[in-house]
Parts: structure tokens; C-alpha cells; sequence
């Protein structure tokens, strides 16, 4: 071995050399940073996945510091309940306990029904009631059926007061105690003997908060009071036409929907082959659609406020309640637009606002 230690040798770094090897390292750091992004998109993209399957779909109404809250169903079903009472021309009450009655005799669930939103059942069949003279009364389970009692009555109590005004009889003792009619400042359990419900009158109190709470906006009475929150994973295809057909058969006479007339020579014939006349709505300038597919958009003329409802909001709550089965996206009533993916009312700008005699529903996820 040698005594003499050989020197180390050092190695020298060219340019070349030096370039490559900083080349090397910025294409290390550029796939640890490609794999990093790649692996937050992927867990982001994950984690908006798993959200929206984990999304328990439902509607919203803030009052006061709590959250009342109905499945999209139920919601749905709660604005036909509050549209139907507006278009009769009730007062916002009837909406409100509506609501509560259904809550309280089908959990505001549908138990049958089919195109005709009059015909769905919202309500319990229960023993029939008997009249005076023997005569069995049947329960009202239908949407039409239940208003036309509550109108009656309504209307029939309108009528006695307004005799017992002509009459101009003072002596409370010398008169006899009128028959109780339905009235909007009615308690619920009231209510519900007025209407001869099936259950206990006690049991429908329970549900006025919650009626009330969805039914005041659905029925006009409070702007942006309600949002949906909905999935978009398998979102129906745009529906517009099923929109306004919808709206023509909830809320015709709400949006002042003229239709068709039948021929006077129809109208005096009394040949029985001929075919029944069906009246048509006419549309124009009232309820339109515009685009194709996701880019359409309905259109719906409001009336004015009237002291009883506003109608821009009436329509609007009803949209943002029927999105789930439209395929909705977007409902704009100035100056305010609902997202289906925020599930938030958004104020807009000036420019993009709509007038206020006007809701749009849109179909397209910006």
C-alpha cells in the first residue's frame, strides 16, 4: 500500500453540465406540482361528487334565528295549495290552512293523482259525516274538492253578514247564533270542524308555524322568503312547455289567462254527436317561451299587486318549488334571481333586473 494518499479528485461543472441538471430538477418540481394540482382536482371533484349524493334535497324558510324546513315534495305540493287559494280569489289565510290540514292528514304528500292538479288527493279520506236529514257527506281528499267547502263557507258567511247588516238588528238577545263559517282569522282547530275534517280538531294546531311559514311566501305575502336546495346530478331535461301548461292549470285566472270561446252556433246546439268544444288558453303577451332546450326561457306577465297578493312573487315561489320536476336552473323576479347551484336569491344589477311585472325561468346553468 502506499504511503502517498492519492489527492480527491474534483470534479468540474461545465455550463452544459450545470444547465441539465437544472433542467432535471424544474422537471421533478414541475410533476410533483402537476401530480398536486391533479390530486386537489381529483379530491375536489370528489368531494362536489359525494356532496351532491349526500344532498338531502329540501326547501327553506328563515323565520326569525330558526329554519323551517319541507322535503321538495312537499313544497311543491304547498304551492299548488297557496296558487290555488290565490286564484279563487281567497284570502292568504286559506293557503295557510291548507297547508296545515294536508300536513296534518297526508304529511302534505300526494296520495293520488294525475294531470289535473285540481284532482290530486293532498287530503284524508275519513268516516263520512251525517247531515240532519240522513244524507251522507263525503270527505274531501281532493285539491278542487277542499276549496270548493272552504269557499262556500267563506262566501256563505260573507252573505250572512252582510244580511244581518241590512237587517240592522242590535238585539243580540232577539237573534238567533249564527252557523260558524270559515273566516281567515280562524284558529286552526276551528278550522278544521268548520270544514268537517276526518281528524281531531286538536291535532291540527300543531302545523301552524310550519304551515305559515311556507305558505305566506308561496302565497305572495313575503319576496325572496324561500329557497330549494337541489341536486344537479340527474336533473330533468328543460321542460318549458311543462311549465306553462302548469301554471295555465294553477293560476289562470290569478294572471288574468283569457281562453277560447265556442261558436254561437255551438253554444245554442244540442246535437249530441257533436264534439265537446274545449276551450283553448291564448297566451300571447301573457306566458311565452323563448330559445330551445337548456337556452329557453318562460316568460310570465304578472298583474299588479292587488292589496291581497303580489303576483310577481306568487309566480316566482311557485318556479323555485317546481324546479326539481322542470329542470329549472333560474328564477328572476326583480330585483332578485334564484340559482339553482347556490340555492341562494341574489340581488342583481340595475341592468340585468327584469321589470316587476315580469318572472322569468330559465333552464341553463350559467
Amino acid at each position: 500500500m502506499s504511503p502517498f494518499r492519492r489527492s480527491r479528485r474534483h470534479q468540474v461543472i461545465t455550463r452544459p453540465m450545470a444547465r441539465r441538471r437544472r433542467q432535471r430538477r424544474a422537471v421533478t418540481a414541475l410533476g410533483v406540482t402537476c401530480a398536486l394540482v391533479a390530486g386537489a382536482s381529483y379530491g375536489t371533484w370528489q368531494y362536489i361528487e359525494q356532496n351532491e349524493f349526500l344532498l338531502e334535497e329540501r326547501c327553506e324558510v328563515t323565520v326569525g334565528d330558526s329554519e323551517q324546513e319541507l322535503s321538495q315534495q312537499q313544497t311543491h305540493n304547498a304551492a299548488l295549495l297557496a296558487a290555488t287559494a290565490a286564484d279563487r280569489g281567497l284570502p292568504p289565510e286559506a293557503a295557510i290552512h291548507a297547508v296545515a290540514v294536508s300536513l296534518q292528514e297526508t304529511e302534505l304528500n300526494m296520495r293520488e293523482g294525475d294531470e289535473d292538479p285540481g284532482s290530486r288527493v293532498l287530503f284524508a279520506r275519513g268516516a263520512p259525516d251525517w247531515t240532519a236529514e240522513g244524507d251522507v257527506v263525503p270527505v274531501e281528499i281532493t285539491v278542487s274538492g277542499f276549496f270548493d267547502v272552504l269557499q262556500a263557507s267563506w262566501e256563505q258567511g260573507l252573505a250572512a253578514e252582510s244580511d244581518a247588516e241590512e237587517e240592522g238588528d242590535d238585539d243580540a238577545e232577539d237573534t238567533e247564533q249564527p252557523e260558524p263559517h270559515w273566516e281567515p282569522e280562524m284558529h286552526l282547530d276551528e278550522a278544521a270542524e268548520v270544514l268537517d275534517r276526518p281528524h281531531n280538531a286538536q291535532f291540527y294546531p300543531r302545523h301552524a308555524a310550519l304551515a305559515r311559514a311556507f305558505a305566506w311566501p308561496l302565497a305572495g305575502q313575503q319576496p325572496v322568503g324561500m329557497t330549494c336546495h337541489l341536486s344537479q346530478l340527474e336533473v330533468p331535461a328543460a321542460d318549458p312547455e311543462g311549465v306553462a301548461e302548469e301554471v295555465v292549470a294553477v293560476m289562470p285566472n290569478a294572471l288574468g289567462i283569457p281562453f277560447t270561446q265556442p261558436p254561437e252556433d255551438e253554444e245554442s246546439s244540442e246535437d249530441e254527436e257533436a264534439e265537446e268544444f274545449v276551450p283553448e288558453p291564448l297566451l300571447d303577451g301573457i306566458i311565452e317561451i323563448s330559445g330551445e332546450g337548456e337556452e329557453s326561457v318562460v316568460s310570465v306577465r304578472v298583474p299588479p299587486p292587488d292589496g291581497s297578493y303580489d303576483y310577481q312573487w306568487l309566480v316566482a315561489h311557485w318556479a323555485v318549488a317546481s324546479a326539481h320536476d322542470y329542470g329549472i336552473q333560474t328564477v328572476t323576479a326583480a330585483p332578485y334571481r334564484w340559482d339553482r347551484d347556490s340555492a341562494r336569491w341574489q340581488r342583481l344589477d340595475e341592468d340585468d333586473a327584469t321589470t316587476t311585472e315580469t318572472v322569468l325561468i330559465g333552464f341553463s346553468r350559467d
